[in-house]
């Protein structure tokens, strides 16, 4: 019961995602052809059956563990091969063929604005461009979390358990600062944070 599993109906080319309690609900068929996608996981497919439209049914995803024997990996590397694996398994949203906009041309275009509306506003077009921003938000989320990991803060800080579960929310940085920030700017972070954090909590920040 994943929550935020992507589930794509690809018979239909239509799209979802499950809920906090892993359920969800799509359009679908009988001979239909569902595909279920998760980071971390590896993906499955399922074929539309009769039973599903009248009880619960379970898809079972298997964790998508990768063993490196003998080599460390860290939290950066980790991400970049994760990154690249959802670049591939999500390519069928990111690698589309991309709707001209209106200040947009291409070679051969005549005069004027090169815009389709009915495209645009369709509403398969529609819930491909939710869907992309979802894939967007959590790629972001998955930079911040390889930047400002629990291992990496708790090295840093000494922080274990509540605290450093606690910390981790209070002082999450941003996408953006962690795009620009260097590795230096970011131990100068944590450094930071972690005497504002001793302070509120009444204790003695070490110089």
């Amino acid at each position: 019961m994943l929550p935020g599993v992507n589930v794509r109906n690809a018979s239909q080319d239509k799209y979802n995602q499950s809920d906090m309690g892993g359920n969800f609900k799509i359009p679908a068929a009988t001979g239909d052809t569902l595909v279920f996608s998760s980071a971390g996981y590896r993906p499955d497919t399922v074929i539309v059956a009769p039973y599903m439209f009248d009880e619960s049914f379970l898809v079972p995803l298997t964790a998508n563990i990768v063993a490196l024997a003998g080599v460390v990996v860290d939290e950066m590397t980790n991400y970049e091969q994760d990154s690249l694996k959802r670049r591939e398994a999500y390519g069928f949203i990111f690698d589309r063929n991309p709707v001209k906009l209106m200040n947009k041309k291409q070679p051969g275009d005549a005069p004027g604005f090169s815009f389709s509306p009915i495209s645009r506003l369709s509403s398969g077009e529609k819930q491909k461009r939710r869907f992309e921003k979802k894939l967007e938000e959590q790629e972001e989320e998955y930079y911040i979390d390889a930047r400002f990991s629990p291992g990496h803060v708790s090295q840093l800080t000494g922080l274990k358990g509540d605290s450093l579960h606690n910390f981790m929310l209070r002082y999450r940085p941003s996408y953006h600062f962690c795009r620009s920030a260097g590795s230096k700017d970011i131990l100068l972070y944590i450094n930071d944070k972690l005497k504002e954090y001793k302070k509120s909590q009444g204790l003695q920040a070490k110089q």
